[in-house]
């Protein structure tokens, strides 16, 4: 948009401040106006040259200036463009001079940006209001942890556009939400989006309406922030919640030995014989079909590093005096669904069977090991975790801890407080790897699994 041209008279006045050397004095008059947002204060013009003293007493009808540094009032300026022949404000004049930026005053500006607030928070207002009473939207919007005050929060200063981008996902969520089917009667997720908003790809999680929709899911929770879920794992976990069926294959587990599994009529799968002593990868799919499974014995061993893992399977099946080979689990890093699933159904199959984890002597290594405690108490156990195990695989070598990581240890149970003192003192993480030797003992040796 093109600025319109000055009125002649103060065009007139604009070509004298350019003649007569005065632009620096209308830049500080400027910035003077836009800080007061009115005609008043001074301003302070240091080390003046004696064209700008001599032009300014002139327009000014005052002595001539002795002083390099002035002081002028905003005041006598304005008086003085009224009273001669250019008959103009000083408002008038900075918006003529300085054409390519408006003169907004700050209290304009800052009342400009109240109202743009103000505006984006009735908008959320209105979509709150407009939500049935007690449906999952209202009490989301209303009562959620990202719901109406943390979006006004988030996005009362940003550009209108950008505003109207989010009241769009905002509504698109809250239609969802309202729309949820029942888990007794699932919905996939992409058709769910098609339904309720024509695009199939509308709530995936990869995008900015899909993690609203999570973080929806997580307000509206009754479990999210007792599961200690992290992740991919926690998705799925809020999306199940919700009735909604997402993918089931990339999900998986990597098993080793297990005695059976049963289908959903009860009947035996052949998938478990027929694997014999094999390496299964198990997708959350297959797992979902079952109806029970059960381990080889009374403890299932659970290993964080998949080369582990590997490498004692292989040992295993080597060894030809193991007639009943134990049953092992790879978590490959945090649980994934496929994994919680599996673990659930081998616990529940037996009351005595109990499960041994060990991972890496690092804080995510050992905050899994923590969340197996508390998934499964009284159920599951440290398998060497301890002092012992931790300077043993300091002997292949370590790497250096960070401070903030260390402090973290600090918040992990009693359980590895013996462990945190030496991890503390070596400052130093250390990786399963260096201890599989003494995993794969136990397992030659059945009976001598230990913490």
């Amino acid at each position: 948009m093109e600025n319109s041209p000055a009125a002649p008279h103060v065009q007139r006045a604009v070509d004298f401040f350019q003649h007569a050397g005065l632009a620096r004095i209308l830049q500080l008059l400027r910035a003077k106006y836009l800080e007061r947002g009115a005609v008043g204060g001074q301003i302070v013009i240091e080390e003046s040259t004696p064209e700008e003293r001599r032009n300014l007493a002139s327009f000014l009808a005052k002595a001539p200036y002795q002083e390099a540094n002035l002081r002028l009032r905003l005041r006598d300026i304005d008086n003085a463009l009224l009273q001669s022949g250019f008959s103009c404000t000083l408002p008038e004049l900075l918006t003529a001079f300085f054409p390519d930026t408006p003169l907004i005053t700050r209290p304009e500006q800052r009342q400009a940006k109240l109202q743009h607030q103000e505006q984006f928070q009735q908008a959320l207002t209105a979509l709150t209001e407009a939500q049935p009473v007690l449906s999952r939207a209202q009490q989301w919007l209303s009562n959620g942890q990202h719901g109406q005050d943390w979006l006004y929060s988030r996005y009362k200063n940003g550009e209108r556009a950008e505003q109207e981008r989010q009241l769009a996902s905002i509504k698109a969520v809250a239609n969802a939400l309202n729309q949820l089917p029942t888990r007794e009667q699932p919905e996939r997720l992409a058709i769910f989006a098609q339904r309720t908003s024509g695009d199939p790809h509308n709530l995936d999680a990869t995008n900015a309406t899909g993690r609203l929709f999570l973080q929806a899911l997580s307000d509206l929770s009754s479990r999210a922030k007792e599961s200690g879920e992290q992740g991919r794992a926690l998705e799925l976990q809020l999306y199940e919640e919700a009735g909604l069926l997402v993918d089931t294959i990339s999900s998986a587990i990597a098993v080793f030995s297990l005695r059976e599994a049963c289908d959903q009529a009860g009947s035996a799968d052949p998938l478990i014989p027929t694997a014999g002593a094999r390496i299964l990868l198990l997708p959350l799919r297959q797992i979902l079909g079952w109806q029970s499974a059960s381990a080889t014995g009374d403890t299932i061993y659970v290993m964080e590093n998949p080369q582990v893992f590997e490498e004692i399977v292989t040992r295993l099946q080597e060894n030809p005096e193991i007639k009943n080979q134990p049953t092992l689990l790879c978590t490959a890093g945090w649980p994934s669904v496929a994994a919680l699933n599996l673990l659930d159904m081998l616990l529940q199959s037996n009351a005595g069977t109990r499960l041994l984890y060990s991972g890496d002597f690092d804080l995510k290594g050992l905050q899994i090991a923590a969340y197996f405690l508390a998934r499964y108490p009284g159920r599951s156990e440290l398998w060497h975790l301890d002092p012992a195990a931790y300077r043993a695989a300091l002997q292949a070598g370590g790497l250096p801890a960070r401070t903030h990581e260390l402090r973290q240890l600090d918040a992990l149970p009693p359980a590895f407080a013996d462990l945190a003192v030496q991890l503390h003192k070596h400052e130093l993480w250390a990786y399963q790897e260096g201890i599989t030797r003494i995993l794969l003992n136990d397992l030659q040796n059945p009976g001598s699994a230990s913490k």
